[in-house]
């Protein structure tokens, strides 16, 4: 019966070994720490993104220690304990930076401290460090998908456009047709001849405008010369005389050419009256018909010897009067 009862209490051994020796690599593995003289400090975050206990805890890059717990403050704040080895303890300050971030890209969860701004005490059991907001590892994944979607479609509108960019009759291919690029040369010719006709026409204006303000020209004694502008206030105020007086005189022949048209004077029995103008053109007819008459009668009475002698006195009694 002994014999039978070894080989049970041989792999009852073997197992409580087993247990004992998965518990310790267990242990060791959680709080590698654990034979070691450490402090506790704690820091409050809002966010530990994955952060457990037994993660390290890192400062300037060296392990300084392990995460001890991470606990729920309250709805907003995650409580975080962290076991700091006494020795390395020494060398931090109570105002260094806690963070929470990654082991590489994809590594485990861990706290980093950084120094602070200022020097200040070395580390002691309890303190409370201050915090500042992780880089959120998921959140940048995240950004880099969508940078990756709107890279995609960029890429393809750039093939899209080079694809019609190659096409025959495009924009660029219009820039290539020698044709296009004769005219387009001229009119940038034509266009730097306007400019030119326009810089010439500026500076004569600014020239012109030059004088004006020196008093030189017809436009700068005009503009300047009190003499001249006073002549020519005089000029217009006679022509605004003539002006006026043109006016009475155009109503005056107006009138008279109403009363001439609606009147039964002289004048509208002359000018409308045919019969009264065919006398008077007769009458006016034998006038003259008379005057020549009495011409010749004249003559004929001058050369009479009887009256030649009257008329050779006045002759002299003229000519007498002309001499100076």
């Amino acid at each position: 019966m002994s014999t039978k009862g070894d080989p049970l209490r041989l792999g009852l051994f073997v197992l409580a070994g087993t247990v004992l020796l998965v518990v310790g690599l267990y242990l060791l593995g959680n709080k590698r720490d654990l034979f070691s003289n450490t402090i506790e400090v704690q820091a409050l975050f809002h966010q530990v993104g994955g952060l457990r206990p037994g993660n390290n805890v890192r400062y300037m890059g060296i392990n300084v220690g392990t995460v001890k717990a991470v606990e729920i403050a309250n709805d907003t704040t995650v409580r975080v304990v962290l076991a700091i080895r006494a020795d390395e303890a020494e060398h931090i300050n109570t105002n260094a930076v806690a963070t929470v971030g990654s082991d590489g890209l994809m590594g485990n969860r861990l706290v980093n401290l950084t120094p602070g701004d200022r020097a200040g005490p070395s580390l002691s059991e309890g303190t409370t460090l201050s915090t500042s907001v992780p880089l959120d590892t998921d959140l940048m994944l995240r950004t880099l998908d969508r940078t990756n979607i709107n890279l995609a479609v960029i890429t393809d509108d750039l093939r899209l456009l080079s694809g019609r960019l190659n096409d025959p009759g495009n924009f660029v291919g219009m820039l290539t047709d020698t044709t296009l690029a004769l005219a387009l040369r001229q009119a940038l010719y034509d266009l730097q001849a306007s400019a030119g006709n326009a810089y010439a026409l500026t500076t004569g204006v600014n020239a012109l405008v030059l004088d004006a303000q020196h008093g030189q020209g017809a436009l700068g004694v005009l503009i300047s010369d009190e003499g001249t502008e006073a002549d020519m206030r005089r000029m217009l105020a006679d022509l605004r005389l003539a002006a006026d007086t043109l006016g009475i005189a155009i109503g005056r022949i107006d009138r008279f050419s109403k009363d001439l048209e609606q009147g039964q004077g002289l004048a509208h029995a002359i000018v409308k009256d045919t019969v009264l103008a065919n006398d008077v053109r007769r009458m006016i007819v034998r006038l003259d018909t008379s005057t020549a008459l009495l011409n010749e009668d004249l003559r004929a009475i001058q050369r009479n010897w009887l009256l030649r002698r009257y008329f050779k006195e006045q002759e002299k009694a003229k000519g007498r009067s002309k001499v100076p």
